[in-house]
């Protein structure tokens, strides 16, 4: 496929463009600001040594748990602006489901996280209901596991905290202008002003999106607002607001074609077919999502050795979900299409569905000697509400059959017919956390959080009504040894906890609606970790995590009852990875994971020994940056990523092939008229190859295919004021 570089700007884009001459003013300098943030670095620095997510207080070499961060030097290195773009970086997380112009999903070790339970911003609980914007993050931090201490109940492949980027000490101010191939572009200015005691972060985008797929060109608009101040010499106090907005038509997977005839898809269909969009019909109406976030924090030091720290926050988001959706074939293939390429085609319009979140953390920590030893405990009480509240109906209407080799127009049908279901959900924790240094190389870690949970739904006309309450209790226990300075062995062990209600479909389900019992998912991990010198770090993790599942039991009615614990997945696997800068000239960001995951008991005897679906056996991820001595200022970077033993279909018959991507970027820092300027240009797919990425199998049943990324060139010039 030929490489085409198009500027292509909209009026929005052009009018952001008009602030790059915003000036920064520099004021007085507040002592409780951090220091200053360097914004246009030639290269990453891979210089983050600690995480929030992990929550001991801990260095990342120190820190009994596996935890990966992306920096935002990282991210703009391999031009990633999106989550699915920025998990390439670290061989155990993958995606799940996520498709061009639609909302993006990420498993950890082969586990999907749940969009309500498993993501943070800033510490704080939030939902992954809608698309995330990355210009105004910092980092993004993972804790891979059972993540039980940390967050309660949620699904225990890992947890996810988007950390925001803050006010800095210095004021400064940075206009970014890039495009890509494909005709797209956008503008972002990052500016930090420092008023006295008040500092003051803006980020603002605005992006032109354009793809290679027929009908799915879109827009997105960004702003966000950090400020800082000192309210006293030990209390800081902190808010952070930010809108974004997306409308983008998203693009269908595909399915297994029914090649034999028996109903079930079975065959991969060529890899040709990876360009085609099936929502292009002219009645295709874009998926739009509308994201507010706020967050307030206090932070207070009572003394030398105890902290405290009072978070806020609230999200809502509102979601025009819409979609020409192919799935099955005449009414008797399913999951998948027929042999000759034909597919059903529904009508989806879900309208005005609103999400709102509210959480709240209070946390006290310190040091505490007792019994001869130095502890340090941390305490805390935390709040979470979910709201959704849909439209009265949907729609979800057939509309006739269209095939991948000669797509049909079809006529519309959005009538809205079905019923939408709402749900409330509030949780209020008590956690409890304790480090202490038994000697002077040996660690031990504990802790608990305990969720009181309040969950209820029911169907827009009020029928189907269900409701849980239940109070729930994770531990984490911890071993570390360090025989060096530099190494660190260590053992932990920790349980999770999930909530499951049978869908409130009585054609389906027997017990529709029912709450089912909470289960636990277990997870033991040894881990070592070696500072092969200051700004490298080593790591390796062995991992074992059991989690139950619900699963049908089949009845004389023909329709199955779904029970608690129908089935159990075992996920054994193996990470290792290298963490930051070889010398001065060579930055290193590379990773392998082996995982063994498969069911060890079932409804379904024939289930049992076979390998879970849409989990890689082997994955591996390398990013490497080089500065050039000869030339300073100038960089060359390259991530290759390569992936096996993505099983497709429950009996294993089908998986996708090996797969492998190479990207490739240069970037260049000089001076232009005086002002510190970076250029880059990064190419996504080198080779052009064109592979299924993905084939994930969603809970109604479905199993969908989708790409890889074609080539796509991306250019950048960031001017720092």
């Amino acid at each position: 496929m030929a490489t085409r570089l198009k500027l292509k700007f909209s009026p929005s884009a052009s009018a952001l463009a008009l602030l790059f001459a915003a000036p920064a003013w520099a004021q007085t300098t507040p002592s409780t600001l951090p220091g200053v943030t360097v914004s246009s670095k030639a290269a990453p620095v891979l210089d983050v040594d600690r995480a929030d997510v992990g929550g001991l207080g801990q260095t990342l070499a120190k820190t009994p748990q596996s935890v990966t961060v992306l920096g935002a030097d990282l991210l703009a290195a391999t031009a990633s602006g999106s989550l699915s773009q920025a998990i390439k970086l670290d061989a155990s997380l993958a995606d799940s489901y996520n498709t061009t112009g639609y909302i993006e999903s990420l498993s950890v070790r082969g586990f999907l996280l749940d969009q309500s339970n498993n993501y943070l911003r800033n510490g704080l609980p939030v939902s992954n209901v809608a698309p995330i914007a990355m210009e105004n993050k910092e980092r993004i931090e993972v804790l891979k596991g059972v993540a039980g201490l940390q967050s309660g109940v949620s699904a225990p492949g890992g947890l996810v905290n988007f950390v925001t980027k803050t006010p800095q000490r210095d004021a400064f101010t940075t206009a970014s202008l890039g495009a890509d191939g494909n005709g797209g572009s956008k503008v972002h200015l990052d500016s930090n002003t420092v008023w006295g005691d008040l500092g003051i972060r803006v980020n603002l985008a605005a992006e032109d999106i354009h793809t290679v797929f027929d009908r799915a060109d879109g827009k997105r608009e960004f702003a966000s607002v950090a400020m800082a101040t000192a309210l006293a010499p030990s209390t800081r106090l902190s808010a952070d607001l930010e809108y974004h907005h997306k409308k983008q038509p998203s693009v269908p997977g595909l399915g297994l074609l029914d090649t034999n005839g028996d109903g079930f898809g079975e065959t991969l269909p060529a890899s040709n077919y990876a360009r085609l969009n099936l929502n292009n019909q002219s009645w295709s109406q874009p998926f739009e999502a509308t994201s507010t976030n706020a967050q307030l924090a206090m932070d207070h030091q009572i003394n030398a050795f105890w902290y405290t720290r009072l978070g806020l926050s609230t999200q809502r988001t509102v979601i025009q979900d819409r979609l020409a959706f192919p799935d099955g074939c005449n009414f008797y293939v399913y999951p998948g299409l027929c042999g000759n390429g034909d597919v059903d085609v529904y009508d989806y319009r879900s309208e005005n569905e609103e999400r709102a979140t509210w959480a709240w953390d209070a946390k006290l920590t310190g040091r505490l000697p007792l019994l001869g030893m130095q502890h340090q405990l941390s305490l805390g009480l935390s709040g979470r509400n979910n709201r959704t509240d849909l439209n009265p109906k949907q729609a979800y209407n057939y509309v006739g059959t269209t095939n991948i080799d000669k797509p049909i127009v079809l006529p519309g049908d959005g009538v809205a017919g079905d019923l939408n279901t709402n749900s409330r959900e509030r949780a209020v924790d008590a956690y409890a956390s304790l480090v202490s240094d038994i000697s002077s190389s040996v660690k031990s870690f504990v802790g608990f959080r305990t969720s009181q949970l309040n969950r209820s739904s029911e169907r827009s006309d009020g029928s189907r009504a269900i409701a849980l309450e239940q109070t729930v209790t994770t531990p984490w226990a911890g071993l570390s040894w360090s025989p060096l300075a530099s190494t660190m062995l260590y053992a932990s062990w920790g349980e999770g906890a999930e909530l499951e209600v049978v869908p409130n479909r009585p054609t389906r389900f027997v017990n529709a609606g029912q709450v089912l019992p909470a289960l636990k998912s277990e997870q033991t991990e040894l881990g070592i970790k070696w500072q092969a010198h200051t700004r490298l770090l080593v790591s390796a993790a062995a991992f074992n995590i059991s989690k139950p599942y619900s699963d049908d039991q089949a009845t004389a009615s023909g329709i199955p009852l779904r029970v608690a614990g129908g089935k159990t997945a075992r996920h054994r696997g193996l990470e290792v990875a290298a963490v930051g800068q070889v010398d001065s000239q060579l930055s290193l960001q590379a990773s392998l994971t082996l995982i063994d995951a498969k069911y060890i008991s079932a409804i379904d005897p024939a289930l049992v020994d076979q390998s879970v679906t849409n989990v890689p056996k082997t994955k591996a991820s390398l990013f490497a940056d080089y500065k050039l001595a000869a030339l300073p200022g100038f960089s060359i970077s390259g991530l290759l990523t390569s992936e096996s033993g993505k099983t497709v279909t429950a009996d294993g018959a089908v998986s996708l092939p090996a797969a492998w991507q190479l990207d490739a970027g240069v970037r260049y820092q000089n001076r232009l008229i005086g002002k510190l300027t970076q250029w880059s240009l990064h190419v996504e797919n080198l080779t052009d190859r064109s592979y299924w990425r993905e084939a994930p199998t969603q809970y109604w049943g479905g199993t969908y295919l989708f790409p890889s990324t074609p080539r796509t060139v991306r250019a950048r010039v960031t001017v720092e004021f």
